[in-house]
């Protein structure tokens, strides 16, 4: 049986971008130098067969109010058969920006497109039984709140806690990456070893803002690059 596999690949000069796949979060990135080119897979965004949206957004670089000359970006979706190895199935044209002159000094691009996808999984959405997010009174310290929450259990090494935390959102990665059981594990079990060798700072950015997702019923945390807003650091030895 076949094994569906949908994979964004893009390429972007300075800007700064947001990809969104049926408005599940993917990517945000901010390319303030030279040129980022990358592909990243999209399998979790998707739930089921069918009518799949891709929407990019983007604007100009942190500290910018305009785009460059240089500034560009395009994208083109990638289907595969991961049944044996990756095999490429199908190439399908998604966007490519247009060219930034002194007669359009454009500020921002957007791109709304729609492809028919077939997978063979059905994955969990339990977030659609619940409210909107930005409805909730005090959200942010909320968001807050919970991400140190998970940074605490990783820090006091509750990983059995962890992983409980991480159970739907994991087995959900794992049906739309067609892991086994056993490659599921140690996806997990790959984490938990670094958190054992010495990553023990937290740090959650101060300056970060919430990013919704999934008709604002999912949250994430920001730094205004684009980046995870909690992260881990090691002690410098040298301050011992």
């Amino acid at each position: 049986m076949k094994k569906p596999y949908y994979i964004l690949k893009f390429s972007a000069v300075q800007c700064r971008f947001e990809i969104k796949v049926n408005d599940r979060l993917i990517l945000q990135m901010n390319v303030d130098n030279g040129q980022v080119t990358s592909q990243v897979p999209i399998n979790h965004a998707i739930a089921e067969s069918g009518t799949s949206e891709i929407t990019v957004s983007v604007i100009p670089v942190i500290g910018s109010a305009q785009f460059s000359k240089e500034t560009s970006f395009n994208y083109d979706c990638l289907l595969f058969d991961v049944s044996n190895g990756f095999q490429l199935q199908e190439t399908y044209e998604g966007y490519k920006s247009p060219k930034i002159t002194d007669a359009q000094p454009l500020s921002t691009f957007a791109s709304t497109q729609t492809l028919n996808v077939n997978v063979s999984y059905k994955l969990n959405t339990l977030w659609e039984e619940g409210k909107k997010l930005d409805d909730i009174e005090h959200i942010e310290e909320k968001i807050r709140a919970a991400y140190l929450e998970i940074g605490d259990i990783i820090l006091d090494k509750k990983y059995d806690v962890f992983k409980q935390k991480l159970s739907h959102r994991e087995q959900n990665i794992a049906t739309s990456m067609y892991l086994s059981a056993v490659d599921s594990r140690a996806r997990l079990n790959g984490l938990i070893h670094d958190f054992e060798n010495g990553f023990d700072i937290l740090d959650l950015a101060e300056d970060a803002i919430i990013v919704y997702s999934a008709n604002k019923k999912i949250a994430s945390l920001r730094r205004l690059t684009g980046e995870p807003a909690l992260c881990f650091k090691k002690k410098n030895p040298w301050n011992n």
